[in-house]
């Protein structure tokens, strides 16, 4: 019998080596890949190393004898799914119980026949398949567990300060209501990673979480993205489309950069957040759904509302609770576990040594103002990453121009920015123009990377003279 990755492998273990041999010849004629020992350390070892399908297992054996390699092979997480079928010379039952008790599968006296052996090595093969599909579900189970785990947690979200402190108390407090959240801050705080612990922490967490950036996308568009449209709505809706809304029917919505969606969507959003329902682009009967509204902005609403582009009575129903995120300015002890968390994930990607930052390098970064935030310290781990090469210790001096300028990590030369005005525009030229090329140019990906408007990255790009010569878009 073979595996579906090819022929199985086999541990034979025997102190006798004429057996053995016997032995080792008798499955690799019938096409088993088969590995030997003749003590019950080199059994452990081997069975470490190959991770065989069966084992056939010698009882009698100089040093931990074949019991004692069977409790010890199945105390192991990894191991325990291996089949293991002992082979006794006694006529007494009493190793054999002994064997059974440690865990042992099956058993067989000495002298046997080849086709006895063969048959109980059939069907010990056709066990490991129950075994396997057990374990699959195990590590189904650990994998869900650990899941589960990080999701009731703030694993995600990265910091020890007073004001998170704060933020976590809060979302502690709110997050298995069904009240309506705005969550505020600048861009690249974290404002998805937050309501995300809103919705897992949540009675609603088995339900789905839905998360939709308002600057994405058109009027048109977004408003078929989030409550769908029928067939013949408009030209190329040529079947009708389930909406975002309706997706997330008894789970979370996240909007995200609420302040750039237009009046006309407003009404809408109010009617979903006051009767829970909608109707979709084109339809005539309205929808009914039961989703809990997290949404974020960088932008000052309640000035919106003063200025009368943003509804009033929109405000009131989404600011039920206010989550402010302090930006990184603000939580400056922060900063190191920020970095060491990033260096961790690139080193888990790459699947290299986790590298560090020499300790000038720690202080410049934590006197640098990150007008950016966690998008822009995430970005420079990454280029620090990159540019130290094999070494495992990153040096202040390569620190972008900007941050060694403000940080105070090196001296600053002429072609430093001159002003913080200069440097703030720097480091978002250069965030711009990374984030533009690994997305072939697709600005209204970009925007929803970065967290600004669409429109607003177009005049950047404008302004900043980063107009691709191909004329990408």
């Amino acid at each position: 019998m073979q595996s579906l990755k090819g022929p199985a492998t086999i541990l034979a273990v025997d102190d006798n080596q004429e057996a053995l041999f016997a032995l080792e010849q008798l499955l690799s004629s019938n096409g088993y890949h088969v590995v030997t020992a003749s003590t019950g350390d080199q059994a452990l070892e081997q069975a470490r190393v190959n991770t065989p399908e069966l084992i056939l297992l010698d009882v009698q054996m100089p040093g931990p004898d074949g019991l004692e390699v069977t409790r010890r092979l199945k105390a192991d997480p990894q191991l325990r799914y291996s089949v293991v079928v002992l082979l006794t010379a006694k006529d007494s039952l009493e190793d054999v119980v002994a064997g059974l008790e440690q865990g042992a599968d099956d058993y067989i006296k000495k002298p046997f026949k080849s086709e006895e052996l063969l048959a109980r090595v059939k069907a010990a093969l056709r066990l490991k398949e129950t075994y396997r599909e057990l374990q699959s579900k195990d590590l189904q189970l650990r994998e869900l567990a650990r899941n589960d785990a990080k999701r009731a947690s703030f694993d995600n979200i990265v910091g020890a300060s007073q004001p998170m402190r704060e933020l976590y108390s809060l979302i502690e407090k709110v997050a298995d209501s069904d009240a309506s959240i705005l969550i505020s801050g600048e861009s690249g705080t974290g404002k998805e990673l937050v309501a995300t612990a809103l919705h897992y922490r949540s009675s609603r967490r088995e339900m789905p979480f839905v998360a939709q950036n308002c600057s994405a996308f058109n009027e048109n568009l977004l408003e078929s993205e989030l409550f769908g449209h029928v067939r013949g709505a408009f030209t190329g809706a040529i079947r009708d489309k389930q909406g975002l809304f309706e997706i997330a029917d008894k789970g979370t919505f996240f909007l995200d950069e609420l302040g750039e969606m237009s009046p006309a969507l407003q009404v809408k959003l109010l009617r979903v957040l006051q009767e829970g329902t909608f109707i979709p682009v084109g339809g005539t009967k309205a929808k009914q759904v039961d989703v809990r509204v997290v949404a974020a902005t960088n932008r000052d609403l309640l000035k919106m509302v003063q200025e009368g582009t943003f509804r009033e009575d929109l405000y009131y129903r989404l600011n039920v609770v206010n989550l402010k995120i302090p930006p990184l300015r603000e939580r400056a002890s922060d900063i190191p576990l920020l970095a060491e968390h990033f260096l961790r994930v690139q080193a888990e990607r790459k699947g290299t040594r986790r590298k560090r930052l020499e300790p000038e390098a720690i202080e410049a970064i934590m006197r640098y103002s990150w007008p950016g935030n966690i998008r822009q310290l995430q970005n420079e781990i990454e280029r620090l990453v990159l540019m130290s090469g094999a070494d495992e210790v990153i040096p202040a001096a390569l620190l972008s121009t900007q941050i060694q300028a403000q940080g105070g990590g090196v001296e600053k030369n002429q072609e430093d920015p001159a002003t913080l005005k200069d440097a703030v525009e720097q480091v978002e030229r250069e965030m711009i123009l990374k984030t533009l090329k690994r997305l072939n140019w697709n600005k209204s990906e970009a925007a929803k990377e970065l967290g600004v408007s669409r429109s607003s990255l177009i005049a950047k790009v404008q302004s900043y003279g980063l107009e691709p010569r191909n004329g990408a878009k």
